[in-house]
């Protein structure tokens, strides 16, 4: 990546703090904060936790925390440590938060006031936890955050290489308990690779920060890429569309990474024309299906922004797949084309690879997937095939131009009369009706005169605000596009569709 060999995220972060120590890093309600600023805050903060708290290298200690400035600082005092980052998801439920911090064996969480109730409540279960360091409030047992990032004495230096842990990132299955996924510090450096190429990122972008700081794409990407570039990056408290559209107009950010269903409110808000956008030259998306009409407001009110539909899984140590934007619109329902140094492979049901055109699970060289995960030795094995390849439980299919397509998850398949219906075919094609904003497709008992079938597809839709489409403009938008065991015989609408603590639909709730 650069003449100086880089070991680790600490040591992309020192090379760019000699070269732009007074540029801003990052602007957090309205407060800019250079890259001086951060490492001073950090490098006291990593002091304390060492000296104070017995803090050593490999040592995990949890972040609950929401999208703050606090939450960078934590971040690079623990990479300065060598020890490990244990992002939490605040939205999970207490119970689940309680697994977290007790299976990593933490002694320190690091704990904000506006998250501080479910975390709380997880303590009971979590006895060996000894230290919480509080932000936006105080407790008989909390030690003030603030009082560890004005003075103090930096950490002594620890050596830190590729092959050290860095970050354990719980998975977001939608049964049993998370699977913590290891990031080592090579692997992030991969990842940052990825990033930078994949989006174009440069030193004069100001990316805007709205996806949770507890996911992949804020920890593993956007603070590595801010650091290795110098570029400057906006925290959003919230995902709240108008005070992002004014974050935009205000700080001339160039990059909106987000989940589709944000760009959606992005191109419905009344007088968003009203505010200069022109800044923007990249919007990416991903996590979910981002519907055609929402890709063509897009284009129709930002006309020289790229667009980039890009993917990757928690196992997988960076993105592996990104959509070209001139792409955008013709390819909507693909996730593009496999990134340098990715290798994939789809694979029939007994593990051979199967031609372009054929619909087979989607594999990944072992090399790009993490070494396995915090605490289950031998799980990650049960997926590989070969001794090289990991099976992600993901039907896709690849084209003769090497456009990769998603056909939904293996467990997911429905077999209608004995002919397999891939959901996400289905899905794309009712997500096409201008009035849809999201769908989930489900198979479900078939009953009475069509009991011989064995399952029938459902379709759960939610309608943009204000639609009025029904079960038969469903039926007859999808009726020339699906063949006839395709089709949903079975439409329900809903308000909302029901989600687990990191946003994936529960599909099991739907039948």
């Amino acid at each position: 990546m650069s003449g100086t060999p880089q070991h680790s995220i600490i040591d992309v972060w020192n090379e760019n703090l000699e070269k732009f120590p007074n540029k801003t890093a990052f602007i957090c309600r309205e407060k800019e904060y250079t890259f001086a600023e951060i490492d001073r805050m950090s490098s006291c903060l990593s002091g304390h936790l060492q000296r104070r708290f017995g803090v050593k290298k490999g040592d995990r200690i949890a972040t609950a925390l929401p999208n703050c400035i606090e939450y960078v600082i934590a971040y690079w005092a623990i990479m300065k440590l060598g020890a490990v980052v244990v992002p939490v998801n605040t939205r999970l439920s207490p119970d689940d938060i309680a697994y977290v911090l007790t299976s990593t064996e933490g002694e320190v969480v690091f704990a904000h006031a506006d998250v501080w109730e479910p975390v709380q409540e997880a303590f009971g279960e979590a006895p060996g936890i000894k230290t919480v360091i509080a932000i936006g409030f105080s407790g008989e047992d909390t030690v003030a955050f603030d009082e560890l990032i004005g003075e103090g004495e930096p950490a002594d230096a620890t050596e830190i290489t590729e092959g050290d842990m860095a970050i354990i990132m719980h998975t977001s299955g939608t049964t049993g308990r998370p699977k913590g996924a290891i990031m080592k510090h090579g692997n992030l450096l991969f990842n940052l690779k990825n990033a930078i190429m994949t989006h174009s990122f440069r030193h004069e972008d100001v990316h805007l920060l709205v996806v949770p700081m507890f996911h992949a794409t804020a920890l593993y990407s956007m603070l590595p890429s801010n650091a290795y570039q110098g570029s400057t990056v906006v925290i959003a408290p919230k995902p709240d569309v108008k005070e992002l559209v004014e974050l935009i107009q205000k700080h001339r950010i160039t990059t909106f990474i987000g989940v589709p269903t944000l760009f959606y409110f992005l191109t419905t808000m009344k007088n968003v024309d009203k505010f200069d956008l022109g800044s923007l030259r990249l919007i990416a998306y991903a996590g979910s299906p981002m519907p055609p009409q929402t890709i063509v407001r897009l284009r129709e009110k930002l006309p020289n922004v790229a667009l980039h539909n890009f993917f990757g899984l928690t196992e997988t140590i960076s993105m592996t797949h990104v959509l070209p934007s001139r792409d955008a619109l013709e390819r909507a329902d693909s996730i593009g084309k496999v990134l340098p140094q990715v290798r994939q492979l789809i694979v029939d049901d007994d593990g051979k690879p199967v031609p372009p055109g054929t619909i087979g699970e989607l594999c990944f060289a072992k090399e790009n997937v993490i070494d396995d995960y915090w605490k289950r030795p031998g799980l990650l094995d049960e997926s590989i095939i070969d001794g090289k390849w990991f099976r992600t439980g993901d039907y896709a299919m690849v084209d003769e131009q090497g456009y990769v397509y998603l056909k939904g998850r293996k467990k997911e398949m429905i077999i209608v009369g004995g002919e397999n219906v891939y959901v996400n075919e289905v899905e794309n094609v009712v997500l096409s009706h201008p009035d849809v904003l999201e769908v989930a497709v489900v198979g479900v008992e078939a009953k009475g005169v069509r009991s011989y079938l064995g399952e029938v597809v459902k379709a759960v839709v939610v309608l943009q605000p204000g639609a009025e489409a029904t079960e038969l403009d469903i039926k007859r938008h999808c009726k020339d596009k699906l063949a006839s065991y395709e089709m949903p015989q079975i439409v329900q609408f809903m308000d909302e569709l029901p989600r687990n603590p990191t946003g994936k639909v529960l599909k099991q709730k739907l039948k």
